[in-house]
C-alpha cells in the first residue's frame, strides 16, 4: 500500500514538473477557501463538487473561479468529473457558472500553445477526412483526438456531422455506426447531455428548427451551456460582456473550445470586441484550419429547394469555416427564431446589408420553379437560390418597408408564398398586420391573415382570419369553401396546406356565414379532406374523410348524447388530434426512435432547462392534455361551461330549498321568528357556497380563475406517473404496424386517467362543503312535542334533499363509461341501415342481430363500415326489400380479429341464382375499378378492400332452403389500414 502510494505522489510530481502552470493554494486568498479546498478528496468528484459549490456560497467570486481553475490544471485533479483544460472524457457541469477575465482564459490558452497547436493539426487532419467523405478515417483521427486528450464541444460536432452523413447519404457502412457508438461511450458523451442533445438536435433534419431555436431562447440565462446553444443558432455577440459570458462558457468545458471560439470571434473584426492577446503563432494556426470548406453539394445526395435550409441547419458544426459562418450569421438571423427584443449589431446588420446589396424589390426574389439549385454563399442570387435564402430576402425587403408594399408588391407577395417558407413565424408580426391592413386585393389579405395567425395564435387573430374566409369565400366563390381552396392551391401550395390543418371542425363550426348549422361542419371538413386527399394522392386523408362521415352516421344512429356526467366528445377531440398533432408526433417519434435516446422522464422536463429528442414528444402531450381540459368546443371546459352557463349546476343545488318555507305542513315553524330567521341565515350562506363553487372551484384553472379545480398542467407526481406510461405505451404502439391510428384512443384515455386526480379532489370539495354547508340543525325551544316532532321532519327532509343534491352532483364528475373513441359494431350495422334507408325509400327488413355489442376501438372501423355497406346497398337494390338480415361478429381472441357474417335473404329461387352467378363473377374478376367512397359499389370493393388488406379471407356462399345469400370476412383488430 506504502509502494502504491509513493508512486501516486511521485506521478503527481512528475506531472506538476510538466505542467505550464498551476494554480496554487497561495492563489486562493481566503483562509476559509483555502481550507474549503485542503478538505477536498482529489479523487472524489463528489467531494470536488460538494468543496466548489460550498466555496461558491461562502466565499468571494474570484477565490471560486480560482478553485476551479486549481481543479482544471492540477494534475492531481486528473480524472475528475468536471474536467481538465485538456480531457479524456466529456465533464459534468457545474452547478454555478465560473466568471474569468478574458486575459486570464488567453493566459492559459497562450501557456498551452504546443498542445492546443497539436490538436488543431489532428482536428484538421479530421475535417480534411470530412471533407473528402472518408468517415471511417475521421472517426479513426477521432479517437487520436480523444487519446490527446482533446475531447471537447468541437469532437461532439464532429461526431453529429458523421451521423447526419451517414442517414442522410445512406452510407450502408455498418462499421461507421459501431465505431461511433463505441466512441460516444468511450467519451461518456452522457456526462455532457445538455450539450450532446443541443448538437444533435439543432442539426436534425427531421425536427422543427424554428421549434428548437425558441425553446434554446427561452433557456435560463444562469445555464452557462446556454450560452453555447445559443451561439450555434446566432453566433455573433451583441455585446463584450456576452462575449466574455459565451468565452467562459466554452472554457468551462474545454481550453480548445474556448480557442475556437475566440478565435472565429475575433477574425470579424467586430468594433465592440477587444483585441486577443494570443499568440501570432495560434492565430496563424486557426486561419490555415478554418480555410478548409464543406460543400452542400457534396454534403447531401442532390440539391433542391430545401438544402439551403439543411446547410443552414449544420453551418455551426463546422462554424469555424468562413463561408459557414456568415451564411448562419446571416440567415440565423432570421431563422432562429423571431421576438420582439432581437437585436441587430451594426456588423451583423452589414453584413445582411452587402448579402442582399441587389434586392430593391419583390420582383427581384425568385418566383419561379428551379432545377438547378445553387446555395448563395456570398450575395443573394434571386436566379437559383433555395427556399431558405428566398424567404430571408422576402423578410428583409418587408422590414425595410415595414409592411407597407404598392398593390403590384402585394400581387407579388402572394406569388412568392409558393417559394417562401416559414414566414409566419420569422417575419415582424407588425408587418404582417400592415400588408393585411393595406391589401388592395382580398387573396392578399387572405394570405396576409393566414401568416398572422400562424405567429400570433392568438382569438383575435384567428376571429380575423375566419372574418376575411368568409368575406373572400362569399364575394367571390358563391360560399363554395373547397372551390376557394381549389383557386388557393392553385396561387399557393403552401398556404391552402395551412388552412387545411386551420380548417377543422371547430373552425369551421364558427364561419356562421357559410355553415347553415354547425353539424355542416363536420361534412364540409370530411369533404376537404377527401378533396385534398385526391389531389396530394394522399390515402390518409380520403380514410380521415371516410372515418369522419361514419362517425356523423353513427351519432345520427346514437342520437342525442347523455349529458349527465363530465365529458369530453371523443369524436370531436379524435378530429382536432387528426388536424392538429398528427404530423407533429410522427416527426418527433421518428426523431426520437432513431436518436436512440432512453432518457425519457418527465421529470427532467422544465421549460428553460432541456432540449431533447423527448422534448417535443412531453409537450405534444401537454398540449393534448391542456386541449382534453380547456377546449370550450368539446373539452371538459366545454361541459363545465354547459353546467354552470346554463345554470344547471346551481338549478340543481338550489331547487327546492326556498318551497320548504311555503310548505303548508311547516307554516306553523316559520311563524317562530327565531326559526325563520335561524334558516334563513342557513340558506343564505349556504347559497353564498354554491355561488363560490361556481364562481371560483367549479372551473379550470387559469391566471383569471386561479382556484380551479381543473388543473391544463401535468404537475403532479401521480399525473407524472401517468403521463410516463402513456409515453411509454404510445412509443411501444409506434414502433408497431398499427402507427399513428391508435394515438387518439390512447391519449384520450390517459387524459381522462389524469384528469381523475383532478375529479376526485371536486368530489373530496363537494362532499366537505355539504357537510360544512349543507347541514341544518335548530334546537326548538318550544314545549309541545308536536312542534318537535315537526321541527325535526323538517329538517330530515331538508338534510336529505341537500344529501341527494350532492350526491347526483358529485356523480356529475366521473367518468363516463362511453368516453373512448369507440364505437358498437352492431350499432355500425345499424347506421348502415339507416343511411340505406335513406337513400332506398323501399327498404324495410327485418333485422335479427341478436342481443349482443362489441365495441370497436380507434379510427379503422370506417373498413368494417365500407365492408358492410357494400353488402346492405346489394341487398336493398337486388335483394328482397322487406326480407331477413342477419348480422353477426364472433371473436377470434388468439388472434385478435373478429369474424363477420352477414346473411341476406332474396325473394326467390331464381333471384338466388341469379345473384350467385352475379356475385361469384364480380369475385373471381375483381380490379382496381372499384369505388372509393362508400356509395353503390358492388362486390369488387369488398374484393378491394380484401387486397389491400384492410379486411381478409372473404368469403360467399347460399342457402337455397332459405334464399340467403352468405357472406363472411376477417377484419384484424389494432391494425394500420391501408
Amino acid at each position: 500500500m506504502l509502494n502504491e502510494i509513493n508512486k501516486k505522489i511521485l506521478h503527481d510530481m512528475v506531472a506538476r514538473s510538466r505542467s505550464p502552470v498551476i494554480i496554487k493554494f497561495s492563489n486562493i486568498r481566503e483562509q476559509k477557501a483555502r481550507n474549503i479546498m485542503r478538505g477536498v478528496n482529489p479523487t472524489s468528484s463528489t467531494s470536488i463538487k460538494n468543496g466548489l459549490e460550498k466555496l461558491k456560497l461562502s466565499c468571494s467570486d474570484e477565490d471560486y473561479n480560482n478553485a476551479v481553475l486549481m481543479v482544471k490544471t492540477d494534475p492531481i485533479f486528473s480524472g475528475n468529473e468536471f474536467g481538465q483544460l485538456f480531457n479524456i472524457k466529456c465533464p459534468r457541469p457545474l452547478k454555478f457558472p465560473i466568471k474569468f477575465s478574458i486575459e486570464k482564459i488567453e493566459r492559459q490558452i497562450n501557456i498551452n500553445e504546443d498542445r492546443i497547436q497539436d490538436i488543431i493539426d489532428l482536428a484538421g487532419d479530421i475535417m480534411i477526412e470530412l471533407k473528402k467523405g472518408s468517415f471511417n478515417r475521421a472517426l479513426d483521427k477521432c479517437n487520436e483526438l480523444k487519446e490527446c486528450e482533446g475531447v471537447s464541444i468541437f469532437l461532439i460536432r464532429v461526431i453529429s456531422y458523421i451521423v447526419n452523413r451517414y442517414q442522410l447519404l445512406q452510407v450502408g457502412d455498418t462499421e461507421i455506426l459501431s465505431k461511433i457508438d463505441r466512441l460516444k461511450s468511450e467519451i461518456e458523451i452522457s456526462k455532457s447531455q445538455f450539450i450532446w442533445e443541443v448538437v444533435s438536435q439543432l442539426s436534425n433534419l427531421r425536427t422543427s428548427h424554428i421549434a428548437i431555436c425558441k425553446r434554446i431562447n427561452e433557456l435560463d440565462e444562469n445555464i452557462q451551456n446556454g450560452l453555447i446553444a445559443k451561439f450555434f443558432i446566432d453566433p455573433i455577440p451583441k455585446s463584450q460582456e456576452e462575449y466574455v459570458k459565451t468565452v467562459n462558457a466554452f472554457f468551462s468545458f474545454s481550453v480548445l473550445d474556448a480557442y475556437l471560439y475566440i478565435s472565429v470571434i475575433q477574425s470579424l473584426n467586430v468594433e465592440y470586441i477587444e483585441d486577443s492577446s494570443i499568440n501570432k503563432e495560434l492565430k496563424q494556426k486557426i486561419s490555415v484550419f478554418s480555410e478548409i470548406e464543406f460543400h452542400p453539394d457534396e454534403m447531401y445526395e442532390k440539391m433542391d429547394e430545401d438544402s439551403s435550409y439543411y446547410f443552414l441547419r449544420e453551418c455551426f458544426l463546422f462554424i469555424e469555416q468562413k463561408k459557414a459562418f456568415r451564411f448562419l450569421s446571416i440567415h440565423g438571423y432570421y431563422y432562429s427564431y423571431y421576438n420582439s427584443q432581437k437585436v441587430l449589431p451594426l456588423f451583423q446588420r452589414k453584413l445582411i446589408n452587402d448579402y442582399f446589396a441587389d434586392v430593391k424589390n419583390l420582383t427581384d426574389l425568385r418566383s419561379f420553379p428551379c432545377d438547378n439549385i445553387i446555395i448563395a454563399w456570398d450575395i443573394y442570387n434571386g436566379k437559383s437560390c433555395g427556399m431558405l435564402e428566398n424567404s430571408s430576402a422576402l423578410v428583409h425587403l418587408i422590414t425595410k418597408k415595414e409592411g407597407i408594399l404598392t398593390q403590384d408588391e402585394q400581387n407579388d407577395f402572394v406569388n412568392l408564398m409558393t417559394y417562401t417558407r416559414d414566414i409566419g413565424e420569422i417575419c415582424h408580426p407588425d408587418y404582417l398586420d400592415n400588408i393585411a391592413f393595406n391589401a388592395k386585393d382580398d387573396l392578399v389579405k387572405l394570405v396576409a391573415q393566414c401568416l398572422i395567425a400562424i405567429h400570433k395564435k392568438k382569438q383575435y387573430a384567428e376571429h380575423d382570419l375566419r372574418s376575411t374566409i368568409q368575406e373572400y369565400c362569399i364575394s367571390h366563390f358563391g360560399g363554395d369553401l373547397i372551390k376557394m381552396m381549389e383557386h388557393l392551391y392553385s396561387v399557393s401550395q403552401a398556404v391552402t396546406e395551412h388552412l387545411m390543418m386551420t380548417c377543422n371542425e371547430n373552425f369551421l363550426s364558427k364561419l356562421f356565414h357559410l355553415m347553415d348549422k354547425p353539424v355542416d361542419a363536420l361534412q364540409l371538413r370530411a369533404d376537404l379532406l377527401e378533396w385534398f386527399g385526391n389531389l396530394k394522392s394522399d390515402s390518409r386523408y380520403i380514410d380521415r374523410a371516410k372515418t369522419l362521415r361514419v362517425d356523423i352516421q353513427i351519432n345520427k344512429e346514437k342520437g342525442t348524447i347523455d349529458d349527465s356526467r363530465i365529458y369530453v366528445d371523443p369524436l370531436k377531440y379524435s378530429q382536432w388530434f387528426e388536424d392538429s398533432m398528427i404530423s407533429k408526433f410522427s416527426m418527433d417519434l421518428d426523431n426520437f426512435i432513431i436518436s436512440n435516446s432512453n432518457n425519457l422522464n418527465l421529470e427532467n422536463f422544465s421549460k428553460g432547462k432541456t432540449i431533447g429528442p423527448w422534448d417535443g414528444i412531453i409537450e405534444h402531450i401537454l398540449s393534448c392534455y391542456r386541449e382534453f381540459c380547456g377546449n370550450k368546443a368539446f373539452g371538459i371546459a366545454s361541459y363545465l361551461g354547459r353546467r354552470i352557463r346554463h345554470g344547471t349546476f346551481k338549478g340543481t343545488a338550489e331547487s327546492g330549498m326556498l318551497e320548504f318555507a311555503r310548505d303548508k305542513q311547516y307554516i306553523s315553524l316559520f311563524e317562530d321568528k327565531d326559526f325563520t330567521n335561524k334558516y334563513n341565515l342557513w340558506l343564505n350562506e349556504y347559497f353564498s357556497m354554491v355561488d363560490l363553487l361556481v364562481k371560483d372551484s367549479l372551473q379550470i384553472k387559469n391566471k383569471k380563475k386561479p382556484n380551479g379545480l381543473i388543473r391544463t398542467d401535468i404537475d403532479d407526481q401521480l399525473k407524472k406517473k401517468f403521463a410516463q406510461q402513456l409515453v411509454n405505451e404510445i412509443l411501444a404502439v409506434y414502433s408497431k404496424e398499427t402507427g399513428v391510428i391508435l394515438l387518439p384512443g390512447i391519449i384520450l384515455e390517459y387524459c381522462w386517467r389524469m384528469v381523475e386526480i383532478d375529479l376526485a379532489d371536486v368530489r373530496k370539495l363537494l362532499s366537505e362543503k355539504k357537510s360544512s354547508y349543507g347541514v341544518f340543525s335548530y334546537s326548538t325551544k318550544a314545549a309541545d312535542v308536536q312542534t318537535k316532532r315537526l321541527c325535526s321532519k323538517f329538517i330530515q327532509e331538508v338534510n336529505s334533499s341537500i344529501t341527494q343534491k350532492f350526491r347526483l352532483i358529485s356523480s356529475w364528475f366521473n367518468k363516463p363509461s362511453y368516453a373512448s373513441p369507440s364505437t358498437d359494431i352492431y350499432l355500425l350495422f345499424n347506421a348502415v341501415i339507416s343511411e340505406v334507408k335513406d337513400r332506398v325509400p323501399t327498404f324495410r327488413p327485418e333485422l335479427d342481430i341478436g342481443d349482443k355489442s362489441f365495441s370497436v376501438n380507434g379510427g379503422a372501423y370506417y373498413v368494417i363500415y365500407d365492408a358492410i355497406s357494400v353488402l346492405i346497398y346489394n341487398a336493398a337494390h337486388h335483394g328482397k326489400k322487406d326480407g331477413k338480415i342477419f348480422f353477426m361478429v364472433n371473436y377470434d381472441e388468439p388472434n385478435d380479429s373478429i369474424r363477420i357474417s352477414l346473411k341476406t335473404e332474396v325473394s326467390s329461387s331464381d333471384d338466388l341464382e341469379h345473384a350467385k352467378t352475379k356475385i361469384e363473377s364480380a369475385i373471381s374478376n375483381s380490379d382496381e375499378d372499384a369505388y372509393i367512397i362508400e356509395n353503390n359499389s358492388g362486390i369488387k370493393k369488398l374484393k378491394k378492400l380484401e387486397k389491400e388488406g384492410s379486411i381478409s379471407d372473404v368469403r360467399f356462399n347460399v342457402l337455397k332452403d332459405s334464399l340467403l345469400l352468405c357472406f363472411n370476412f376477417t377484419f384484424k383488430l389494432n391494425t394500420r389500414v391501408k
